[in-house]
């Protein structure tokens, strides 16, 4: 069974077979290789990633979810998201996208990001998400206060803890988001 959901300007749907020349051309794309980890630009990590996801797709207890995300209006492929450990109760649930460039600033991560929410909480019934970025990664950081998520406020050396952990010697900032703030902004809005 595919899973798909619709927002007013988009379809995000399970990525396909076809959609791997699109996406892996994308994360090709010099600007988004800044904001990416070093190992995400790897062509073959992203096509073996893309074919596991394929796969966890056709697993009834899946746990992960990545989404080609498509503009409605001329169903173009943009990017993907993700969402990652989709077990109720977990703490350790985690957001994910990448957008070809040309498709930056149209609000379009927001919208989707927004679904990737609702999949957590609702249908995974999750406690809490949580996102990384790199510290100077201003959109994907804005993208996350949009949709409701706060940085953890930490000592700048947890920062570059974390940036080592993914092996990068760059600084990351995690920003999270409990179901019930989920709620109570959504209960707001």
């Amino acid at each position: 069974m595919t899973f798909q959901i619709e927002t007013e300007r988009l379809l995000l749907r399970d990525v396909r077979r076809a959609d791997l020349p699109a996406l892996l051309a994308q994360a090709r794309e010099p600007e988004a290789r800044r904001g990416i980890l070093a190992y995400q630009a790897d062509e073959n990590y992203n096509r073996v990633s893309l074919l596991a996801a394929i796969a966890e797709a056709r697993n009834p207890r899946r746990l992960n979810y990545t989404l080609a995300v498509v503009r409605k209006s001329d169903a173009a492929l943009i990017g993907s998201c993700s969402i990652a450990n989709v077990r109720h109760g977990s703490i350790e649930t985690s957001l994910g996208w990448h957008y070809g460039k040309r498709y930056w600033n149209k609000g379009y991560a927001t919208e989707a990001a927004r679904v990737l929410l609702h999949i957590g909480f609702e249908i995974g019934g999750v406690a809490e998400i949580y996102a990384d970025c790199f510290v100077d990664n201003y959109a994907s950081i804005r993208v996350m206060q949009k949709i409701g998520m706060t940085a953890r406020e930490n000592l700048k050396l947890f920062n570059q803890i974390r940036g080592w952990s993914y092996g990068e010697n760059r600084p990351t900032v995690r920003h999270t988001i409990t179901k019930n703030e989920w709620r109570l902004k959504a209960n707001s809005e």
